[in-house]
């Protein structure tokens, strides 16, 4: 049976990221009318905002080690945190994502990077993280990503493993790591990060320009967006700079 490492419960409790279900979310304060629950992410809502620098230090995060789509020369990225137990999430890989990665993924425009944000009360969604990870490596992190998502309602170690055996994975390989829960550091560090940007919910969106493996952030959003709402801020930042 899959058993969530300590480390990262320690983790995940010690941050106390907000309920998907089951659980009235904690109110901003900083929101005012705005604040609650928005219908389109779980957890605490937050406004949709353009990030400021501060002084001469923009936002940055680092996605050295984050699986990415889209080719390495875009320079535009969209790094979303998400929860594979989250009804919000598959939503918007089942709608937004698809019109997202044709006209600017497969396009060369946007790169689109994962990380995870699993949610305390998602008993799978820590197991549903380390499956993705563990098909990742043997080359398969993309395709495991969506199965999960479309079996959202059985997520659990025999699925797991039915999963990895269609995805024609080595299946003794994929179950070590799963036991070795190898991938557990990463996604505590993932966690560690949507703290670091007041993120307590998914999906959540950081949006801005890329260079290597840093990904300065111009705009941040949270919940299953229109399609038209990423596009918005995809063309503002493929308009040349306008020298002061």
């Amino acid at each position: 049976m899959l058993i969530v490492s300590r480390a990262i419960m320690s983790v995940l409790v010690c941050i106390g990221l907000a309920a998907c279900a089951g659980r009235a979310p904690v109110p901003d304060s900083s929101a005012g009318a705005d604040a609650g629950r928005s219908s389109h992410s779980s957890g605490v809502a937050y406004r949709e905002q353009s990030v400021r620098a501060i002084g001469s230090a923009p936002q940055q995060v680092n996605v050295k080690n984050d699986p990415r789509l889209g080719s390495t020369t875009a320079k535009i990225g969209i790094v979303e945190f998400s929860d594979y137990q989250c009804f919000y999430c598959r939503d918007f890989h089942r709608k937004q994502f698809e019109r997202l990665k044709k006209e600017y993924i497969d396009t060369g425009v946007v790169q689109f990077i994962h990380k995870d944000l699993p949610l305390r009360t998602h008993s799978q969604a820590v197991p549903a993280a380390m499956a993705a990870h563990c098909a990742g490596a043997q080359g398969r992190f993309w395709a495991m990503h969506a199965a999960l998502f479309e079996h959202q309602d059985r997520l659990g170690q025999n699925q797991f493993l039915e999963l990895a055996r269609q995805l024609n994975l080595d299946e003794a390989k994929f179950k070590a790591c799963l036991e070795g829960q190898a991938h557990a550091q990463g996604i505590g560090q993932d966690v560690s990060i949507a703290r670091m940007f007041g993120i307590r919910g998914t999906p959540s969106f950081l949006i801005g320009k890329i260079e290597g493996d840093m990904l300065t952030v111009v705009h941040r959003t949270r919940g299953a967006a229109a399609f038209e709402e990423f596009a918005q801020e995809i063309e503002k930042l493929r308009r040349p700079a306008v020298a002061p």
